[in-house]
Protein backbone atom coordinates (compact mmCIF):
# COMPACT_ATOMS: atom_id res chain seq x y z
CA UNK A 1 0.00 0.00 0.00
CA UNK A 2 1.23 3.48 -0.79
CA UNK A 3 2.29 5.59 2.20
CA UNK A 4 0.19 8.68 2.95
CA UNK A 5 3.00 11.06 1.99
CA UNK A 6 3.12 9.54 -1.49
CA UNK A 7 -0.63 9.51 -2.05
CA UNK A 8 -0.93 13.01 -3.51
CA UNK A 9 1.88 12.44 -6.00
CA UNK A 10 0.45 9.07 -7.02
CA UNK A 11 -3.00 10.56 -7.62
CA UNK A 12 -1.47 13.38 -9.69
CA UNK A 13 0.48 10.86 -11.74
CA UNK A 14 -2.61 8.67 -12.20
CA UNK A 15 -4.67 11.65 -13.39
CA UNK A 16 -1.93 12.69 -15.80
CA UNK A 17 -1.53 9.17 -17.17
CA UNK A 18 -5.31 8.83 -17.60
CA UNK A 19 -5.58 12.17 -19.44
CA UNK A 20 -2.89 11.06 -21.87
CA UNK A 21 -4.62 7.74 -22.44
CA UNK A 22 -7.94 9.49 -23.13
CA UNK A 23 -6.27 11.91 -25.53
CA UNK A 24 -4.50 9.09 -27.35
CA UNK A 25 -7.75 7.15 -27.64
CA UNK A 26 -9.52 10.13 -29.20
CA UNK A 27 -6.54 10.87 -31.44
CA UNK A 28 -6.53 7.26 -32.60
CA UNK A 29 -10.20 7.57 -33.57
CA UNK A 30 -9.50 10.76 -35.55
CA UNK A 31 -6.51 9.17 -37.29
CA UNK A 32 -8.58 6.15 -38.31
CA UNK A 33 -11.56 8.19 -39.51
CA UNK A 34 -9.27 10.65 -41.30
CA UNK A 35 -7.45 7.82 -43.04
CA UNK A 36 -10.72 6.28 -44.21
CA UNK A 37 -12.05 9.60 -45.51
CA UNK A 38 -8.81 10.43 -47.35
CA UNK A 39 -8.57 6.92 -48.81
CA UNK A 40 -12.21 6.91 -49.93
CA UNK A 41 -11.73 10.22 -51.76
CA UNK A 42 -8.21 9.98 -53.17
CA UNK A 43 -6.65 6.52 -52.92
CA UNK A 44 -9.23 3.78 -53.27
CA UNK A 45 -9.72 3.95 -57.04
CA UNK A 46 -5.95 4.00 -57.80
CA UNK A 47 -5.48 1.10 -55.37
CA UNK A 48 -8.26 -0.82 -57.12
CA UNK A 49 -6.59 -0.10 -60.46
CA UNK A 50 -3.29 -1.43 -59.10
CA UNK A 51 -4.99 -4.64 -57.94
CA UNK A 52 -6.66 -5.10 -61.33
CA UNK A 53 -3.31 -4.64 -63.05
CA UNK A 54 -1.59 -7.27 -60.89
CA UNK A 55 -4.12 -10.10 -60.85
CA UNK A 56 -7.24 -11.26 -62.64
CA UNK A 57 -10.42 -12.46 -61.00
CA UNK A 58 -12.70 -10.53 -58.69
CA UNK A 59 -11.77 -12.26 -55.42
CA UNK A 60 -8.04 -12.25 -56.16
CA UNK A 61 -8.29 -8.51 -56.77
CA UNK A 62 -10.08 -8.11 -53.43
CA UNK A 63 -7.15 -9.87 -51.75
CA UNK A 64 -4.50 -7.67 -53.42
CA UNK A 65 -6.52 -4.53 -52.70
CA UNK A 66 -6.88 -5.49 -49.04
CA UNK A 67 -3.14 -6.13 -48.67
CA UNK A 68 -2.41 -2.65 -50.02
CA UNK A 69 -5.12 -1.10 -47.85
CA UNK A 70 -3.71 -2.72 -44.70
CA UNK A 71 -0.15 -1.67 -45.52
CA UNK A 72 -1.25 1.95 -45.97
CA UNK A 73 -3.13 1.91 -42.68
CA UNK A 74 -0.14 0.36 -40.94
CA UNK A 75 2.08 3.19 -42.19
CA UNK A 76 -0.38 5.77 -40.86
CA UNK A 77 -1.16 4.15 -37.49
CA UNK A 78 2.21 2.68 -36.49
CA UNK A 79 3.75 5.88 -35.02
CA UNK A 80 0.75 6.47 -32.76
CA UNK A 81 0.61 2.78 -31.80
CA UNK A 82 4.28 2.87 -30.81
CA UNK A 83 3.86 6.05 -28.79
CA UNK A 84 0.72 4.77 -27.09
CA UNK A 85 1.74 1.17 -26.53
CA UNK A 86 5.44 1.55 -25.78
CA UNK A 87 6.65 5.08 -25.01
CA UNK A 88 3.83 6.16 -22.70
CA UNK A 89 3.76 2.85 -20.83
CA UNK A 90 7.52 3.07 -20.20
CA UNK A 91 7.34 6.74 -19.27
CA UNK A 92 4.95 5.90 -16.44
CA UNK A 93 6.81 2.77 -15.36
CA UNK A 94 4.10 0.32 -16.38
CA UNK A 95 5.85 -1.69 -19.10
CA UNK A 96 8.50 -4.40 -18.99
CA UNK A 97 8.72 -4.78 -22.76
CA UNK A 98 11.78 -4.21 -24.91
CA UNK A 99 11.34 -2.58 -28.30
CA UNK A 100 11.88 -5.97 -29.94
CA UNK A 101 9.27 -7.62 -27.73
CA UNK A 102 6.78 -4.85 -28.56
CA UNK A 103 7.50 -5.21 -32.28
CA UNK A 104 7.15 -9.00 -32.08
CA UNK A 105 3.74 -8.67 -30.43
CA UNK A 106 2.68 -6.15 -33.07
CA UNK A 107 3.72 -8.52 -35.85
CA UNK A 108 1.84 -11.39 -34.26
CA UNK A 109 -1.33 -9.41 -33.58
CA UNK A 110 -1.20 -7.75 -37.01
CA UNK A 111 -0.64 -11.03 -38.82
CA UNK A 112 -3.39 -12.73 -36.85
CA UNK A 113 -5.77 -9.85 -37.51
CA UNK A 114 -5.04 -9.95 -41.24
CA UNK A 115 -5.49 -13.72 -41.39
CA UNK A 116 -8.92 -13.40 -39.74
CA UNK A 117 -10.19 -10.29 -41.55
CA UNK A 118 -9.14 -11.12 -45.12
CA UNK A 119 -11.60 -14.05 -45.43
CA UNK A 120 -14.24 -11.87 -43.77
CA UNK A 121 -13.74 -9.09 -46.34
CA UNK A 122 -13.95 -11.64 -49.15
CA UNK A 123 -17.17 -13.01 -47.62
CA UNK A 124 -18.66 -9.52 -47.20
CA UNK A 125 -18.17 -8.67 -50.86
CA UNK A 126 -19.42 -12.10 -51.91
CA UNK A 127 -22.62 -11.32 -49.98
CA UNK A 128 -22.93 -7.79 -51.41
CA UNK A 129 -22.51 -9.15 -54.95
CA UNK A 130 -24.85 -12.12 -54.63
CA UNK A 131 -27.45 -10.81 -52.16
CA UNK A 132 -27.60 -7.08 -52.97
CA UNK A 133 -30.78 -6.30 -51.00
CA UNK A 134 -30.18 -8.34 -47.86
CA UNK A 135 -26.42 -8.81 -47.73
CA UNK A 136 -26.28 -7.07 -44.37
CA UNK A 137 -28.34 -9.88 -42.79
CA UNK A 138 -26.01 -12.57 -44.14
CA UNK A 139 -22.93 -10.64 -43.00
CA UNK A 140 -24.47 -9.94 -39.58
CA UNK A 141 -25.12 -13.65 -39.05
CA UNK A 142 -21.59 -14.46 -40.23
CA UNK A 143 -20.12 -11.88 -37.83
CA UNK A 144 -22.04 -13.39 -34.90
CA UNK A 145 -20.96 -16.93 -35.75
CA UNK A 146 -17.32 -15.86 -36.10
CA UNK A 147 -17.54 -14.02 -32.76
CA UNK A 148 -18.80 -17.19 -31.07
CA UNK A 149 -16.04 -19.30 -32.64
CA UNK A 150 -13.38 -16.74 -31.67
CA UNK A 151 -14.68 -16.59 -28.10
CA UNK A 152 -14.45 -20.37 -27.90
CA UNK A 153 -10.95 -20.76 -29.34
CA UNK A 154 -9.37 -17.60 -27.89
CA UNK A 155 -8.01 -19.10 -24.63
CA UNK A 156 -6.66 -22.28 -26.22
CA UNK A 157 -5.39 -21.11 -29.61
CA UNK A 158 -4.96 -17.33 -29.59
CA UNK A 159 -3.91 -16.39 -26.04
CA UNK A 160 -1.00 -18.92 -26.06
CA UNK A 161 0.48 -17.04 -29.03
CA UNK A 162 1.16 -14.14 -26.66
CA UNK A 163 1.38 -15.59 -23.14
CA UNK A 164 2.39 -18.86 -21.54
CA UNK A 165 -0.64 -20.32 -19.76
CA UNK A 166 -0.35 -22.83 -16.91
CA UNK A 167 -2.71 -24.13 -14.19
CA UNK A 168 -2.27 -22.45 -10.82
CA UNK A 169 -0.06 -24.51 -8.52
CA UNK A 170 -0.18 -22.58 -5.22
CA UNK A 171 -1.87 -24.99 -2.79
CA UNK A 172 -2.85 -22.30 -0.29
CA UNK A 173 -4.45 -20.27 -3.07
CA UNK A 174 -6.21 -23.35 -4.44
CA UNK A 175 -7.72 -23.97 -1.00
CA UNK A 176 -8.95 -20.37 -0.87
CA UNK A 177 -10.52 -20.57 -4.33
CA UNK A 178 -12.01 -24.09 -4.18
CA UNK A 179 -15.23 -23.20 -2.27
CA UNK A 180 -15.91 -20.26 -4.60
CA UNK A 181 -15.33 -22.39 -7.68
CA UNK A 182 -17.51 -25.24 -6.40
CA UNK A 183 -20.35 -22.83 -5.62
CA UNK A 184 -20.23 -21.51 -9.20
CA UNK A 185 -19.94 -24.95 -10.77
CA UNK A 186 -16.36 -24.42 -11.98
CA UNK A 187 -13.39 -26.74 -11.38
CA UNK A 188 -9.97 -25.38 -10.49
CA UNK A 189 -8.60 -27.26 -13.48
CA UNK A 190 -10.17 -24.37 -15.39
CA UNK A 191 -8.14 -21.69 -13.54
CA UNK A 192 -4.93 -20.59 -15.23
CA UNK A 193 -2.18 -18.05 -14.77
CA UNK A 194 -0.45 -16.25 -17.62
CA UNK A 195 2.97 -14.58 -17.68
CA UNK A 196 1.77 -11.00 -18.09
CA UNK A 197 4.85 -9.73 -16.23
CA UNK A 198 7.03 -10.17 -19.31
CA UNK A 199 5.09 -7.27 -20.86
CA UNK A 200 3.53 -5.19 -18.10
CA UNK A 201 3.47 -4.34 -14.42
CA UNK A 202 -0.31 -4.00 -14.49
CA UNK A 203 -2.42 -6.63 -12.72
CA UNK A 204 -5.45 -8.15 -14.42
CA UNK A 205 -7.74 -11.16 -14.71
CA UNK A 206 -10.46 -12.33 -17.08
CA UNK A 207 -13.06 -14.94 -17.85
CA UNK A 208 -12.53 -16.41 -21.32
CA UNK A 209 -13.81 -19.20 -23.52
CA UNK A 210 -17.10 -20.98 -24.09
CA UNK A 211 -18.17 -24.50 -23.16
CA UNK A 212 -15.17 -26.78 -22.76
CA UNK A 213 -12.70 -23.90 -23.17
CA UNK A 214 -14.26 -21.76 -20.40
CA UNK A 215 -11.62 -20.71 -17.88
CA UNK A 216 -10.66 -18.01 -15.40
CA UNK A 217 -7.30 -16.46 -16.26
CA UNK A 218 -5.20 -14.67 -13.64
CA UNK A 219 -2.16 -12.60 -14.51
CA UNK A 220 1.04 -13.53 -12.68
CA UNK A 221 1.32 -9.85 -11.75
CA UNK A 222 -1.91 -10.24 -9.79
CA UNK A 223 -0.74 -13.46 -8.13
CA UNK A 224 2.59 -11.95 -7.08
CA UNK A 225 1.41 -8.61 -5.71
CA UNK A 226 -1.90 -9.38 -4.01
CA UNK A 227 -2.93 -11.47 -1.01
CA UNK A 228 -4.90 -14.69 -1.35
CA UNK A 229 -7.98 -12.98 0.04
CA UNK A 230 -7.71 -10.18 -2.54
CA UNK A 231 -7.17 -12.71 -5.33
CA UNK A 232 -10.26 -14.57 -4.09
CA UNK A 233 -12.31 -11.39 -4.57
CA UNK A 234 -11.00 -11.02 -8.13
CA UNK A 235 -11.72 -14.70 -8.74
CA UNK A 236 -15.27 -14.37 -7.41
CA UNK A 237 -15.83 -11.34 -9.65
CA UNK A 238 -14.77 -13.36 -12.71
CA UNK A 239 -16.98 -16.25 -11.60
CA UNK A 240 -19.85 -13.77 -11.60
CA UNK A 241 -19.41 -13.39 -15.36
CA UNK A 242 -19.74 -17.18 -15.64
CA UNK A 243 -22.76 -17.47 -13.34
CA UNK A 244 -24.66 -14.65 -15.10
CA UNK A 245 -23.62 -15.80 -18.62
CA UNK A 246 -22.11 -12.44 -19.45
CA UNK A 247 -20.00 -13.68 -22.36
CA UNK A 248 -23.15 -14.77 -24.17
CA UNK A 249 -24.83 -11.46 -23.32
CA UNK A 250 -21.87 -9.49 -24.67
CA UNK A 251 -21.92 -11.58 -27.84
CA UNK A 252 -25.65 -10.96 -28.24
CA UNK A 253 -25.32 -7.20 -27.81
CA UNK A 254 -22.36 -7.10 -30.22
CA UNK A 255 -24.34 -9.12 -32.77
CA UNK A 256 -27.32 -6.76 -32.60
CA UNK A 257 -25.08 -3.70 -32.87
CA UNK A 258 -23.29 -5.21 -35.87
CA UNK A 259 -26.58 -5.94 -37.61
CA UNK A 260 -27.79 -2.35 -37.14
CA UNK A 261 -24.46 -0.92 -38.30
CA UNK A 262 -24.42 -3.17 -41.37
CA UNK A 263 -27.98 -2.18 -42.26
CA UNK A 264 -27.00 1.50 -42.13
CA UNK A 265 -23.92 0.74 -44.24
CA UNK A 266 -26.07 -1.07 -46.81
CA UNK A 267 -28.31 1.99 -47.16
CA UNK A 268 -25.34 4.33 -47.51
CA UNK A 269 -23.72 2.13 -50.17
CA UNK A 270 -26.99 1.82 -52.02
CA UNK A 271 -27.60 5.57 -52.02
CA UNK A 272 -24.12 6.98 -52.60
CA UNK A 273 -21.89 4.37 -54.27
CA UNK A 274 -22.64 5.52 -57.82
CA UNK A 275 -22.57 9.21 -56.86
CA UNK A 276 -19.05 8.75 -55.46
CA UNK A 277 -17.80 7.22 -58.68
CA UNK A 278 -17.99 3.52 -57.82
CA UNK A 279 -19.16 1.19 -60.57
CA UNK A 280 -21.43 -0.86 -58.27
CA UNK A 281 -22.00 -1.51 -54.57
CA UNK A 282 -19.80 -4.61 -54.60
CA UNK A 283 -16.90 -2.65 -56.10
CA UNK A 284 -13.95 -3.36 -53.77
CA UNK A 285 -13.12 0.35 -53.95
CA UNK A 286 -16.12 0.93 -51.66
CA UNK A 287 -14.26 -0.71 -48.73
CA UNK A 288 -13.07 2.58 -47.11
CA UNK A 289 -16.61 3.97 -47.32
CA UNK A 290 -18.04 0.78 -45.81
CA UNK A 291 -15.50 0.83 -42.96
CA UNK A 292 -16.07 4.56 -42.44
CA UNK A 293 -19.81 4.08 -41.90
CA UNK A 294 -19.23 1.14 -39.57
CA UNK A 295 -16.48 3.02 -37.70
CA UNK A 296 -18.58 6.12 -37.11
CA UNK A 297 -21.49 3.95 -35.99
CA UNK A 298 -19.20 2.06 -33.58
CA UNK A 299 -18.00 5.33 -32.06
CA UNK A 300 -21.59 6.52 -31.61
CA UNK A 301 -22.78 3.33 -29.88
CA UNK A 302 -19.60 2.77 -27.84
CA UNK A 303 -20.81 4.80 -24.82
CA UNK A 304 -24.02 2.75 -24.77
CA UNK A 305 -22.08 -0.51 -24.91
CA UNK A 306 -19.81 0.78 -22.14
CA UNK A 307 -22.85 1.65 -20.04
CA UNK A 308 -24.18 -1.89 -20.46
CA UNK A 309 -20.76 -3.32 -19.63
CA UNK A 310 -20.54 -1.22 -16.44
CA UNK A 311 -23.87 -2.65 -15.30
CA UNK A 312 -22.66 -6.21 -15.81
CA UNK A 313 -19.36 -5.49 -14.06
CA UNK A 314 -21.23 -3.97 -11.11
CA UNK A 315 -23.32 -7.14 -10.95
CA UNK A 316 -20.10 -9.15 -10.68
CA UNK A 317 -18.79 -6.86 -7.93
CA UNK A 318 -21.98 -7.53 -5.97
CA UNK A 319 -21.57 -11.27 -6.58
CA UNK A 320 -17.97 -11.13 -5.31
CA UNK A 321 -19.07 -9.33 -2.14
CA UNK A 322 -21.88 -11.81 -1.50
CA UNK A 323 -19.54 -14.79 -1.90
CA UNK A 324 -16.50 -13.46 -0.01
CA UNK A 325 -18.43 -11.29 2.49
CA UNK A 326 -15.40 -9.15 3.26
CA UNK A 327 -15.89 -5.60 2.01
CA UNK A 328 -12.63 -4.48 3.68
CA UNK A 329 -10.67 -6.83 1.43
CA UNK A 330 -12.70 -5.66 -1.59
CA UNK A 331 -11.89 -2.01 -0.83
CA UNK A 332 -8.24 -2.80 -0.19
CA UNK A 333 -8.10 -4.67 -3.50
CA UNK A 334 -9.60 -1.77 -5.44
CA UNK A 335 -7.23 0.70 -3.84
CA UNK A 336 -4.19 -1.44 -4.61
CA UNK A 337 -5.35 -2.07 -8.20
CA UNK A 338 -5.70 1.67 -8.75
CA UNK A 339 -2.22 2.27 -7.34
CA UNK A 340 -0.61 -0.59 -9.25
CA UNK A 341 -2.28 0.19 -12.61
CA UNK A 342 -2.23 3.99 -12.26
CA UNK A 343 -6.00 4.04 -12.63
CA UNK A 344 -7.89 7.32 -12.28
CA UNK A 345 -10.11 6.46 -9.30
CA UNK A 346 -12.66 9.24 -9.73
CA UNK A 347 -12.83 10.68 -13.28
CA UNK A 348 -15.47 13.16 -14.39
CA UNK A 349 -18.90 11.88 -15.36
CA UNK A 350 -18.41 12.58 -19.06
CA UNK A 351 -15.09 10.69 -19.08
CA UNK A 352 -16.73 7.73 -17.38
CA UNK A 353 -19.62 7.82 -19.85
CA UNK A 354 -17.35 7.94 -22.90
CA UNK A 355 -14.45 5.66 -21.96
CA UNK A 356 -15.17 3.35 -19.00
CA UNK A 357 -16.45 -0.21 -19.47
CA UNK A 358 -16.06 -0.82 -15.69
CA UNK A 359 -17.44 1.29 -12.86
CA UNK A 360 -14.87 3.76 -11.56
CA UNK A 361 -12.77 2.66 -8.59
CA UNK A 362 -14.44 5.31 -6.42
CA UNK A 363 -17.91 3.97 -7.27
CA UNK A 364 -16.83 0.37 -6.68
CA UNK A 365 -15.47 1.29 -3.25
CA UNK A 366 -18.63 3.26 -2.43
CA UNK A 367 -20.76 0.29 -3.49
CA UNK A 368 -18.80 -1.99 -1.16
CA UNK A 369 -19.34 0.39 1.76
CA UNK A 370 -23.06 0.60 1.03
CA UNK A 371 -23.21 -3.19 0.71
CA UNK A 372 -21.56 -3.56 4.13
CA UNK A 373 -23.88 -1.00 5.75
CA UNK A 374 -26.99 -2.60 4.24
CA UNK A 375 -26.06 -6.04 5.56
CA UNK A 376 -24.52 -4.86 8.82
CA UNK A 377 -21.22 -6.52 7.88
CA UNK A 378 -18.23 -5.26 9.84
CA UNK A 379 -15.36 -3.76 7.88
CA UNK A 380 -12.91 -6.21 9.43
CA UNK A 381 -9.28 -6.77 8.54
CA UNK A 382 -7.95 -9.07 5.86
CA UNK A 383 -7.88 -12.77 6.74
CA UNK A 384 -4.47 -13.62 5.36
CA UNK A 385 -1.32 -11.56 4.88
CA UNK A 386 -0.06 -10.33 1.54
CA UNK A 387 2.62 -12.53 -0.02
Amino acid sequence: MVLSGEKGELERKSKEYARRRYALTVLGMFVTIGFLVFTAIYLTLPLKGLAEGLVTGYYAQIGVYYVGFCLMFLAVSLPLDFYSGYIIEHRYGLSNQTVMAWAKNQLKSGGLGFAITLPMVEAVYYAIKNYPEYWWIHVGILFTLISVVMARIAPVLILPLFYKSTPIDDEALREALTPLAADAGVTLEGVYKIDMSKDTKKANAMLAGLGGTRRVILGDTLLEKFSNDEIAVVFAHELGHHVYRHIWKFLGVAGIAALVGLYIASRVLGEFASELGFAYTYDIATLPLLLLVLGVFAIIVLPLQNYYSRRLEAQCDAYALEKTRNPAVFIDLMTKLAENNLADKDPSGIIEYLFYDHPTIAKRIDMARRWAAGRHVEMGPKISPSP
